[in-house]
């Protein structure tokens, strides 16, 4: 199993984190969004050995910024 941090737009141009569909934080510019997802990914992989992603949602498909621990 793995956990997934998602990056997506919030109220317009601000931008939220969320760690397997429940928010962590909000009101986030897109790279403070993006920095803490990949912080907060990294250091849970590192504390755990799960391995954790960090995706963009709001296309058709997520794109993944970030990988820790998965092959």
């Amino acid at each position: 199993m793995k956990s997934i941090y998602s990056i997506c737009e919030h109220k317009g141009q601000r931008w939220c984190v969320s760690l397997d569909q429940k928010l962590v934080e909000t009101e986030l510019s897109p790279a403070m969004a993006i920095t803490l997802a990949r912080r907060l990914a990294r250091e849970y992989h590192d504390a755990t050995g799960v391995p954790a992603l960090v995706e963009f949602v709001g296309g058709e498909e997520p794109i993944v910024l970030g990988s820790y621990g998965v092959h």
